[in-house]
């Protein structure tokens, strides 16, 4: 089968890139999601956890920034793997994040359909109407996604906005004016004073479920080839929407921690699942509140549609190397503009079809608990990629890449920590679910591997039968040199 190599128009600048990565896992969505298991469970102290996986995952960051500014090819973590070890090693780096983004798609769309029923006052609702809510929700952002990047701009700002209102905005009114703690209320001393297993301590326990904060990043590089001169703005869009994030979520953090009334609070069962709406439904007058949720809806509603942004273009790119079932069909592009419609399409059924689980108890946390390490799995891909091909004498650091010669520090601290986090996730801890509940993380991950195998078996097989009837697999390969002169013949036309 041959993949006929295809392009996508540059329609996105450096600011696209970054609200991509932005709204991917907005601080709204991060904080709704994690802050009442976080809170739970190492208390109040639970921001000191956040504050170590953000230093960690800054250098993640930078590492993969590195590998952005030497290739700019859409789907980059499967891109940067299959280019430093070969197709195969590049094909399970792929296998492992499309699968990590799919099964996030409906973790984020229940998440906000579970706000809906409180804005127009309606009254409990069960799993089965809040499933059909969010496949609503799904529905609406794959068909943002393909009415093209105008649109898909005009949300970006919305999310901004709502950001700006939802996040900082209440969160800056709950430190002025409904603060019931003082700073002592965080102190880290609750965190040490622990006897047993390394991986269940508080600390290392906060550190895992606050993982949640820091994904999404990545998502500027899933779109470099529609982004002008990307070697240069997709790193910086990285960096740059890291530390928006970062500070917002610290914000926000602080500000609904200080702003708890007791410890009674929060082990109150209706108060103890979601304390971040509590303590604004307590604070605000109902109106306020309803509108407040409103925003919080927008940004998962932005989050959603940049998620499927981000595993159409890793499938498209995959199949464009013929590396996927059905691969003729998801690389055709459509519409003047040339967007994968297929792609989204297809991503979006198959995560309509993930809501199934969604009719059983706590399936939501151990769906964020299995995208969390799979997005941390995905990262070690090219960074174990980069570290193997440094030691072989393979990669140079070269003083024109992103961060020039301190790179190669810079990817032996992402490594180490990144073998760190993916332990800290995948480690079974109590959940009250029994053993099926508390090792459900590792059982997917094991699941999607052992089918990650069985397909690129058939999938290498399909290869090898070309080879040996005469017929050759278009594998894309972008020209760097070309590259190079596409971004200059940009930067002297805006110059001039």
């Amino acid at each position: 089968m041959t993949a006929a190599p295809t392009v996508m128009k540059r329609e996105f600048t450096m600011f696209s890139a970054l609200s991509v990565a932005f709204a991917f896992v907005s601080p709204i969505v991060a904080l709704y999601s994690v802050l009442g298991v976080g809170l739970s469970v190492s208390g109040p102290a639970f921001i000191w956890g956040g504050l170590i996986l953000y230093a960690g995952q800054f250098v993640v960051v930078l590492t993969l920034g590195v590998l952005a500014s030497k290739w700019a090819d859409s789907g980059g973590i499967y891109q940067w793997s299959r280019r430093l070890l070969g197709h195969r090693y590049g094909w399970f780096a792929s296998w492992t994040y499309i699968w990590t983004l799919l099964i996030t798609l409906p973790a984020v769309a229940y998440a906000g359909a579970v706000l809906i029923p409180p804005i127009f006052d309606m009254p409990a609702t069960g799993h089965g109407a809040v499933t059909w809510l969010a496949i609503g929700v799904l529905a609406f952002s794959t068909l943002v996604n393909l009415a093209g990047r105008a649109f898909i701009k005009i949300l970006m700002f919305a999310v901004i906005v709502a950001e700006a209102v939802g996040s900082v905005g209440v969160a800056v009114w709950l430190l002025l004016f409904d603060r019931h703690q003082g700073l002592d209320y965080l102190s880290p001393a609750t965190l040490a004073d622990f006897d047993g297993v390394f991986f269940s301590a508080p600390l290392v326990m906060a550190i895992a479920f606050s993982s949640y904060f820091a994904i999404g990043f990545e998502s500027a590089s899933s779109i470099a080839e529609e982004v002008q001169r990307p070697k240069r703005a997709v790193p910086r869009a990285m960096v740059v929407s890291f530390f928006a994030i970062m500070s917002i979520v610290l914000l926000s953090t602080l500000a609904f921690t200080l702003a708890v009334p007791s410890d009674a609070f929060l082990q109150d069962p209706e108060n103890a699942a979601d304390p971040a709406v509590a303590i604004i439904a307590s604070t605000f007058p109902e109106p306020v509140f309803r509108g407040i949720l409103a925003l919080f809806v927008v940004a998962f509603a932005a989050s959603l549609m940049t998620i499927q942004i981000t595993v159409s273009r890793i499938v498209w790119a995959t199949a464009r190397n013929g590396e996927l079932p059905f691969a003729r069909m998801l690389t055709r592009l459509s519409g003047d503009t040339g967007l994968p419609r297929r792609a989204v399409l297809v991503t979006a059924v198959i995560a309509a079809l993930l809501f199934i689980p969604f009719q059983s108890e706590g399936i939501q946390m151990a769906l964020i608990s299995f995208s969390s390490v799979g997005f941390f799995i995905s990262f070690l891909f090219p960074i174990l990629g980069m570290a193997i091909a440094r030691r072989q004498g393979r990669w140079t650091d070269d003083p024109q890449l992103f961060l020039g010669r301190a790179g190669r520090a810079v990817c032996w601290i992402a490594l180490v920590w990144l073998f760190f986090q993916i332990v800290n996730v995948l480690w079974p801890r109590p959940t009250g679910g029994g053993w099926a509940s508390d090792w459900s993380t590792i059982i997917g991950v094991v699941a999607v591997g052992a089918l990650g195998v069985a397909v690129e078996a058939w999938v290498n097989r399909k290869r090898l039968h070309a080879a040996s009837t005469g017929r050759t697999i278009v594998v894309f390969e972008r020209d760097e040199s070309e590259d190079d002169v596409e971004e200059a013949a940009v930067l002297t036309r805006d110059r001039t």
